[in-house]
């Protein structure tokens, strides 16, 4: 009986590891596909400013439509922006994932996350806008 009394805890805390490392993995799958996609639309667009607003926007759409909530929304930075034909786009996502929720304490938590993604722009696009 004392046994079951000391192992109880040591379970429960095991149990919410495993529900948090699990969270923030898939939250990080899916910051991955959210990369992926706002690289692929960025390198679709002639101005950085434009491609910057598109990598945004498919981000924030992906991200709302897979349910992810990030603690003061996904940031999206450009690492690198080469809007040249054959050049290089490459952003990353973060986001900030609560695990408070986790736990029945209350405990307060949170991980930051990110993923990054490189796209090629298409070399044969014409350079003229």
């Amino acid at each position: 009986m004392i046994g079951l009394v000391v192992l109880t805890p040591i379970m429960a805390m095991l149990f919410f590891f495993v529900v948090a490392a699990g969270r923030v993995g898939v939250v990080e799958s899916k910051l991955t596909t959210a990369a992926r996609s706002a690289a692929r639309a960025a390198s679709q667009h002639r101005s950085v400013a434009t491609a910057h607003a598109a990598a945004t926007a498919i981000t924030e759409t992906y991200l709302k439509q897979s349910e992810v909530n990030c603690h003061g929304g996904p940031r999206v930075r450009v690492l690198e922006m080469d809007l040249r034909p054959g050049g290089n786009v490459q952003i990353q996502v973060s986001c900030t994932v609560g695990l408070s929720d986790l736990t029945m304490l209350g405990i307060p938590g949170s991980r930051l996350v990110s993923a990054d993604s490189a796209s090629v722009v298409d070399r044969y696009r014409s350079g003229r806008q």
